[in-house]
């Protein structure tokens, strides 16, 4: 079981500006708990994502003695993946892309030429800075923009995806259109027709359908999962409103319930969430005052 904690996608959706040194002290609090890998932030445009703007800032105060987790960045272009390459604790430089053309312009201004370019010059960078190119697949589950959906049109994309060499994809319900059958036959197919490839699951959900549909990516062998403490974020690009993430405390419990085992400190668990509930959550409250 690898568990990906993302306060990136906490914070990227706060509209308050967290100061950096605040920023770090929490990353450095969540590499201390026993999550496989810290979805840390984003170089994206200042303008469309303001709360990342001081990226390479926490980046460089970031403390990784002493800790099992590695560190994972989204990058936008090209021109921000060379710069996230630069940075030595970087081990996952992450390209968000959509299958969804419409959601992929109104993201990134790039249509499906220009992101699959965008996606070879990232591999050439990450292979010369020794760092590991994945892949997040958005609208994985489904489609509002109105474009064509449907899970062949999904593992055509995983395919081409995956034919550059790439091994680390995320599924991402970005705008929790999945249901539990959809669910489970995406990762049974994946699994069964990419089995080299290590699939992670990106989910947004309301809270009260979380356990269901984790639960089925995991019967369809998922075992890899993003969570966020309080359950907070959702993309901001989606011009419709923030859907919440998977709760971190509430997929815990799911795993101890069934008896799966994780790296998890659960004394440092319960100290990171109260922190997490202290910056994030109450930011999120302050700021929609």
């Amino acid at each position: 079981m690898k568990i990906t904690e993302s306060p990136r996608d906490a914070l990227q959706g706060i509209k308050k500006i967290i100061p950096t040194r605040t920023k770090i002290d929490y990353i450095n609090t969540l590499l201390n708990v026993g999550f496989d890998i810290i979805d840390a932030g984003s170089f994206v445009s200042p303008k469309a994502i303001p709360q990342m703007a001081d990226i390479e800032d926490v980046l460089k105060k970031i403390k990784m003695q002493n800790t099992i987790s590695k560190i994972l960045v989204l990058s936008g272009n090209v021109r921000y993946a060379k710069k996230a390459a630069e940075h030595e604790i970087v081990t996952y430089i992450n390209y968000p892309f959509s299958i969804s053309e419409t959601f992929q312009i109104k993201n990134l201004n790039a249509n499906f030429k220009k992101s699959i370019n965008t996606i070879d010059k990232i591999i050439n960078i990450c292979i010369k800075k020794n760092k590991i190119p994945l892949i997040s697949i958005a609208s994985a589950f489904g489609n509002p923009y109105g474009d064509e959906w449907n899970i062949d049109i999904l593992m055509n994309w995983i395919d081409i995806i995956t034919a550059k060499g790439l091994r680390f994809i995320s599924l991402a319900d970005t705008n929790a259109m999945s249901n539990v059958d959809t669910i489970f036959r995406i990762f049974s197919r994946a699994s069964k027709e990419f089995p080299n490839v290590e699939f992670n699951f990106h989910l947004h959900t309301k809270p009260h359908k979380m356990i269901k549909k984790i639960s089925a990516a995991y019967d369809a062998g998922c075992r890899n999962f993003d969570t966020v403490f309080n359950g907070m974020g959702g993309c901001p690009m989606t011009g419709k409103k923030l859907i919440a993430n998977v709760n971190t405390l509430d997929f815990v419990n799911f795993l101890d319930t069934k008896n799966i085992k994780h790296k998890l400190n659960k004394e440092k668990l319960t100290k990171a969430n109260e922190k997490a509930t202290d910056i994030l959550f109450n930011s999120s409250l302050n700021c929609s005052k």
